[in-house]
């Protein structure tokens, strides 16, 4: 399988990270070596990254990648919250304008919210049909094509009436025998 000049455009920073896969690698090489466009993109990004690794020099850079993962956790710490409205003001104003700033809080946001609410409505729809009788539902999935009447069948109709009956008569001697 050959990767496509599209697809490089996708792989090209994750290659430059070496966060593929040994195989994947070496096809993004295998390319590389074949198509010039790919190649100046590959050579400019990586350049770019150069440059800007050196101007923040080595212990900036740290700097910035621990103040940054230090942010993040605050942010996934505080995320359940912040959707829940549950923080109070100025926290929350941290949460929102980091989540503005950074692209993958913002997706992370955008995930979780999608995600509760599609359990909000699965909830909402399945509390709805909770209210149709589940024994009846559970028998047409079992047996679709079959018909069920759900009323007492009639030997239990003629038990549950010979019961009543001796009752009622109990009742009525009972009844009568302490006037």
């Amino acid at each position: 399988m050959e990767i496509t000049c599209a697809q490089m455009d996708v792989l090209i920073s994750f290659y430059i990270e070496g966060d593929l896969s040994k195989a994947l690698k070496q096809k993004v090489t295998e390319h590389l070596k074949q198509c010039p466009a790919c190649r100046a993109k590959y050579d400019i990004i990586k350049s770019m990254l150069e440059d800007l690794k050196s101007s923040l020099g080595e212990n900036k850079e740290e700097e910035v990648l621990s103040s940054a993962n230090t942010q993040y956790k605050i942010f996934q710490n505080n995320l359940s919250a912040y959707i829940d409205n549950e923080l109070p003001a100025e926290e929350n104003i941290k949460i929102k304008k980091f989540a503005i700033n950074n692209k993958r809080a913002r997706k992370e946001l955008e995930d979780t919210c999608n995600i509760r609410k599609l359990m909000s409505e699965s909830f909402n729809k399945t509390k709805s049909e909770a209210r149709h009788d589940f024994s009846k539902n559970v028998i047409k999935q079992l047996n679709p094509n079959e018909e069920y009447n759900f009323s007492f069948h009639p030997v239990l109709k003629a038990a549950i009436a010979f019961v009543m009956t001796v009752l009622i008569l109990s009742a009525i001697i009972v009844f009568s025998l302490t006037l």
